[in-house]
């Protein structure tokens, strides 16, 4: 999943949704296929975790109110966060393309990279 870091670091990706991509390939599908690789590593790499996500929502609001609380997030709030945002994304239709615009995906690798998940 680190791996996304240095595409969400890019000067060329823009916030608002654009991506460097082929030459071929319309901006907008280019992030769409960007979330949609970012949600499928999450599944992947097992950060899609069960547990009852509709209760954590304050918390949930509380990272993307202040993304600076990341700085002391551990493991599992990474991972309830991703789940979180990846669920809130099957009733709010682009919600997690919302996050990965705002850069929160990019502060929760970041934190990720930190704590030692070099090997995810």
């Amino acid at each position: 999943m680190l791996e996304f870091i240095p595409v969400l670091e890019d000067p060329a990706f823009c916030p608002g949704g654009v991506v460097p991509m082929d030459e071929d390939e319309m901006m907008e599908e280019g992030f769409a296929k960007l979330v949609s690789r970012l949600m499928d590593a999450c599944y992947k790499n097992g950060f899609v975790v069960k547990f009852k996500w509709e209760d954590w929502e304050a918390e949930a609001i509380g990272y993307l109110k202040d993304p600076g609380l990341l700085k002391d997030a551990d493991l599992a709030v990474l991972r309830r966060l991703l789940t979180w945002h990846i669920r809130q994304n099957r009733f709010l239709k682009g919600h997690f393309a919302s996050v990965v615009a705002r850069g929160l995906v990019l502060a929760i690798l970041k934190r990720l990279q930190e704590i030692g998940g070099a090997s995810v």
